[in-house]
This record gives C-alpha cells, structure tokens and sequence, in this order.
C-alpha cells in the first residue's frame, strides 16, 4: 500500500462515544495525552462522496489524536452529517476505520485513484492540510485509506503532540488544540 498511497502514519478510529474512547486509551492503553480538534473544523472545501457540501457540515461530533512512539492514534466520533464515519457506525461497525499516510504529489494520488476506480467517500482542504478519503475497506483485509498532503503548520502541531506523548507521566490526559 505505501507503493502507491503513502506512508502510512496514523490508525483512526470511529467510536460511538468520543469520551469512553479517550477515557479507555489513556486509562487501559496507556496513551496520551490525547489532543482535542476544536470544532467545527476551518474546511476551505468539503465534498462528501464527490458532492460538494456545504463548509459548515457537521461531519465530526468530536475528533481527538495521540501518539504511541510514531503511530498516531485517531479517534473520531461522527456528527449528524452524511459522512463515511456515521455511514460506518450506522452498519454496526466501529473500531478501525482508516489508515492515514502521508503523500508529496496530491493531484497525481487522486487522479490514479480514481483512474482505478477507488471511490473517494470525503475530499476537503483545510488551512493544515489537504485530504481524501479512498474506499480500499475489504472486510477482514484492509480499511480505508485518508491520503493527506500536510503542509508545514501540520507538521509542526503533530511534532509537537508526538514530543508531548514521548514525555507523558500519565497526568493532564484530555487537552485542546
């Protein structure tokens, strides 16, 4: 897969309940902190299925990261909008949701997508970052993919965050962005 989507960086999770999720992964895991999103995210654009929607969608009830040593941990509980996190949720699923990987040429990742024919379920561009979500889920075999073309702010916040979880005593589990 790092062949042609990048490498991959991060596990994302969507859960039902943002806070049981945290609560378990600092408590029982051991991870953290955990860094809280503010929402609604600053979307510069946003298209749910290949549909443009509207800036203010509200996609994310909530969205918080972690690392564990260079693994970033993504936990997503869904909004009320149409998206592919509340899609998988409402099929009876949670747990992992994606892979997210780091790629340098956006345009060419997506356009050999969709010469493949890989759906792209979200696609937005965000002031840290531009992104799409690939259907390469195959049940028991591999998840989705989120692509991400980060640009220096990103970089900067997840290297700070990386630096605060290879430091946590275990206090303060919870923090905003």
């Amino acid at each position: 897969m790092s062949r042609i989507y990048g490498k991959i960086f991060q596990v994302a999770y969507v859960v039902p309940n943002l806070d049981e999720a945290v609560s378990h992964w600092t408590q029982a895991m051991g991870v953290g902190p955990f860094y809280d999103f503010p929402l609604p995210l600053p979307f510069e654009e946003l298209a749910v299925d290949e549909r443009p929607a509207p800036l203010d969608e509200p996609i994310f009830g909530g969205v918080s990261i972690s690392y564990s040593g260079d693994t970033m941990i993504e936990l997503i509980q869904p909004g009320t909008a149409p998206s592919t996190y509340r899609d998988f949720l409402e099929s009876g699923k949670s747990g992992v949701h994606h892979y997210g990987t780091w790629i340098e040429d956006y345009e060419a990742t997506l356009a050999r997508a969709r010469a493949d024919g890989v759906p792209v379920l979200l696609e937005g561009r965000l002031p840290l970052s531009r992104f799409a979500y690939l259907d390469t889920a195959r049940d028991g075999l591999s998840p989705l993919v989120e692509v991400i073309k980060p640009l220096p702010p990103m970089v900067e916040l997840f290297d700070m965050i990386r630096s605060n979880t290879a430091q946590w005593d275990g206090s303060d589990p919870r923090r905003t962005i």
